[in-house]
């Protein structure tokens, strides 16, 4: 296999550009004609047309369509199981693999690997995508280019949802791999390219690393070389797709970053709390009066703050939160007004020594400026004062020079020199941004046989040295994590975590649940691990370097609190990039298990002595039981990677929320200790989860807020919802965001409502997302989409957001409008699952509401109709 790969490789370097066959693969996932060509913040369809039209340049015989792409596809209703397109449509203008080509490739495969197909899906050619004896193979050919569409991951025969996508226990069914199989020995693809974060091939049935013969990712990959567009930010499911399916990574960028801004109402509230501070000074008698309007105001917003301080902090806070603007283009660069904004954003954290502009001018002023960021309400005003002459301060810079922005900045002689070297660093920034040319760049350089060379990825933000985008995407070094920042800043979680816990309830936790994610750890250096280890009160030495770390127990007296139990739960990215982080981890809490300590000061201790007795008629030898009962790290069956709460929630096939728990408790109830790989031990889990009071996650990313991320209520709604099931109580659950100048620990729904407010609901972010055809509709029902998640899995999603939703959206005839001409099928899908929200008892709409959705899901459903 590695032979014929790399002849097939060398053979991209000889063949001239016009005699080669290029298939370009986007996805439809869920499966839908809404969802074609989802990614992870890509403009896919703009993005392919720029690919094409450089190819075309480049000497590729290519035919570069002259409208729209989706367009294109609609036209010709190329779908893998469509929801509107017409059967018969569909079938016409599909390519095929009669089913005949199909048997003499399927009955040469191994033994094992025809019986797992046939038993799951089947005699050939299955009905999946199938017409008679032909197996469809959805897409375009435009000259030597195929763009396709991956197959979908239907549920099995008898299976609900919930054991389709990702599941790899399950083969991938017949049109999946009559798909791959007809792009390589039919349409002889010299390279296939699979656009945007992320397909599904990479997760289908096989040893998680080191494939074989019998591994479907080989099969379906052949000897095919593999190029794959992928978000910069996502390392961690990149390495999966680099192990388990051969493939050189072209990282792509973030779309341009702006602030938030207040809109709306929100201005008239900050306008009131300005007015009001004018009048303490100069009409104190008028003070009541303007505090009457402002908590009227607020309640009108459903701020829940009685404080005018607390009111402002939100609004500051929400004012200069960071949010991405649309969607990124490959090959496109950044314009000077978002070039300004990215550089005052990347200038307001500290770079190692070198202090944040933000900071310099603290200082200047005599303020602690950590102190002041540990109590904002006491100093928005002082804050926001030096948001804005860092934006002076940076404009001048880039508009002018950066000796001038020094000059102007009025500054003591000593912090003129910081503020110096902080602009000399943006400018080298900049200099490294390089316009994301290398995308594109790099992408023909792949497909001419050149190397492409090394790149890590992150947030552009936290960690500006990733740029330029367009290189091949690796991890770095996991013996590394938890780096010593990182560690610092879990323990910094783990005392803010604790002690709000400790105000609420006056009492410490005995246990409290965490998530460990591959891209979270990545991005972060390791700082929920950090704050796990600060729970147990363990530290880590390195002096033996990187490869040899030590553990060191902090004494309960130094530590001044008991030893907090902590449940892991960890998905299988983490799994496959960071073995070493779950030895450590278990060598952890087999540790502290065994100190020698009072029980009411060492609750792992306590609650492994109770695993012990729970397991003592199990039939197990004594050191397998006290590997179990020490063990606190649980994730999913070998050879998987998610939960299969995802496919439940997407498809809407769900009950109970009790049922969405057990199926979450299934998912992740194997252990991993030393020697214990994926263990099933569901009893002991149970017993686990229902000792958990708190559950703790990370926002860790720029780009994502909770809203963003289906993987919030999958994972962290999951766990608490799971901890329900088990014990009957919701436990409390705190966000601690890592993406600001300072960690912000708060409760979720407060995290959430921020995020809807400075994303969903903001015209500037709606207005960013719309200007991409068809995508910017998919963008935002997915987001509603991940409300009913967080809704159905953690009850925090209140009524008043589902009715400004709809109000926004649907109620508005221009919005309306401009969502259903954006992407009518996403249209329908964002009231569908609105309906779905009030169904459920999620939303309490009024008859009036509920009429408009009806109305409205009539008019985009007949407008589909009218138009397929």
């Amino acid at each position: 296999r590695i032979r014929s790969r790399i002849q097939k490789r060398i053979e991209l370097k000889t063949k001239p550009n016009e005699e080669k066959r290029v298939a370009l693969i986007i996805y439809s996932y869920p499966p839908g004609e809404g969802n074609l060509g989802g990614a992870s913040y890509l403009d896919v369809f703009k993005s392919i047309k720029s690919l094409l039209k450089r190819m075309k340049d480049e000497g590729f015989s290519v035919y570069v369509p002259e409208g729209k792409l989706h367009d294109l596809f609609e036209d010709l209703a190329i779908a893998n199981t469509g929801q509107w397109f017409c059967a018969e449509k569909i079938i016409k203008n599909s390519f095929y693999l009669s089913a005949e080509a199909y048997k003499n490739h399927f009955y040469s495969l191994p033994e094992k690997m025809q019986d797992e197909v046939t038993s799951a899906w089947g005699d050939v050619p299955g009905t999946v995508m199938t017409s008679g004896e032909k197996i469809l193979i959805p897409g375009i050919e435009l000259g030597n280019v195929f763009l396709g569409i991956q197959p979908a991951r239907p549920p099995l025969k008898g299976q609900d949802l919930s054991g389709a996508s990702h599941d790899k226990t399950k083969p991938p069914h017949h049109q999946y791999i009559a798909f791959y199989r007809w792009l390589e020995t039919v349409w002889r693809a010299d390279a296939i390219v699979h656009v945007g974060t992320h397909g599904l091939a990479e997760f289908t049935k096989g040893k998680e690393v080191g494939m074989s013969a019998s591994c479907f990712p080989d099969l379906l990959m052949g000897d095919m070389p593999h190029f794959y567009f992928y978000h910069v930010t996502n390392t961690s499911e990149a390495v999966v797709a680099k192990r388990r399916l051969y493939a050189t990574i072209i990282s792509h960028n973030n779309p341009p970053f702006t602030s938030s801004d207040l809109y709306e109402d929100y201005v008239l509230l900050q306008n009131l709390i300005d007015e009001h501070g004018e009048a303490e000074v100069q009409n104190p008698e008028s003070c009541s009066r303007i505090k009457e309007r402002i908590m009227a105001v607020a309640q009108e917003l459903h701020l829940e703050e009685t404080d005018i301080d607390r009111i402002h902090d939100e609004l500051y806070e929400m004012k200069r939160r960071i949010i991405p603007k649309g969607l990124h283009v490959l090959g496109e660069g950044y314009e000077k007004e978002d070039l300004k904004r990215f550089l005052e954003f990347v200038l307001r954290y500290d770079r190692g020594d070198i202090k944040s502009i933000n900071r310099i001018l603290a200082e200047e002023n005599g303020l602690d400026y950590d102190s002041a960021l540990m109590d904002r309400p006491s100093h928005a005003s002082q804050l926001a004062e030096m948001d804005r002459r860092c934006t002076s301060i940076v404009e001048c810079c880039l508009e002018r020079s950066l000796d001038e922005a020094v000059e102007e900045s009025a500054l003591s002689s000593e912090r003129r020199s910081e503020l110096r070297e902080a602009l000399r660093y943006g400018i080298m920034l900049l200099e490294s941004y390089s316009d994301n040319e290398v995308e594109i760049d790099n992408f023909i350089c792949g497909l001419r046989g050149e190397f492409i060379e090394q790149g890590d990825g992150g947030d552009i933000i936290r960690s500006p040295e990733i740029l330029p985008t367009g290189r091949n995407l690796t991890q770095f070094d996991p013996t590394r994590i938890p780096t010593e920042n990182a560690f610092k800043r879990g323990e910094e979680i783990a005392r803010n975590t604790l002690s709000e816990h400790l105000e609420r309830n006056g009492c410490y936790p005995e246990s409290i649940g965490t998530v460990l994610w591959g891209f979270e750890t990545t991005k972060t250096g390791g700082e929920t691990v950090g704050q796990i280890l600060s729970y147990l009160g363990v530290r880590i030495e390195r002096s033996r370097g990187t490869w040899s770390p030590k553990l060191y127990v902090v004494p309960l007296e130094a530590l001044g609190r008991p030893r907090i139990d902590c449940l892991v739960n960890i998905c299988g990215f983490f799994r496959d990039m960071f073995p070493n982080l779950i030895e450590l981890l278990d060598q952890a809490f087999d540790l502290v298990a065994g100190l020698d300590e009072p029980l009411e000061f060492n609750y792992i201790r306590k609650h492994s002595m109770e695993n012990l007795e729970h397991l003592k008629e199990s039939g197990l030898d004594p050191k397998t039981k006290r590997k179990m009962a020490n063990g606190r790290i649980f994730g999913p069956q070998a050879g998987e990677y998610g939960t299969r709460i995802l496919p439940l929630i997407e498809d809407s096939v769900w009950r109970t929320e009790d049922e969405l728990a057990e199926v979450f408790i299934q998912s992740v109830n194997h252990l991993y200790a030393r020697d214990l790989h994926a263990c099933k031990v569901d009893s002991l889990y149970r017993d686990n989860l229902a000792r958990v009071k708190l559950v703790s996650q990370v926002r860790d990313s720029h780009d994502r807020e909770i809203i963003d991320l289906d993987h919030y209520f999958e994972y962290f709604g999951g766990l608490s919802n799971a901890v329900r099931r088990t014990c009957g109580v919701r436990p409390q659950m705190l966000i601690s965001d890592t993406t600001g100048e300072a960690i912000r620990t708060e409760d979720l729904k407060s995290s959430v409502n921020r995020g809807i407010r400075t994303r969903l609901l903001n015209p500037k972010w709606i207005n960013g997302m719309l200007e991409h055809d068809h995508h910017g509709a998919q963008q935002i029902a997915k987001r509603v989409e991940n409300a009913l998640g967080l809704a159905a899995t953690t009850h925090i999603v209140d009524n008043w957001i589902w009715a400004s939703v709809a109000e926004r959206y649907i109620f508005d005839d221009m919005t309306r409008e401009r969502i259903t001409e954006n992407n009518r099928f996403a249209a329908a899908h964002l009231v569908e699952r609105l309906i779905e929200a009030e169904n459920r008892g999620y939303w309490k709409a009024t008859d009036e509401e509920k009429e408009k959705l009806r109305v409205a899901y009539l008019k985009i459903e007949g407008e589909i109709e009218d138009d397929i």
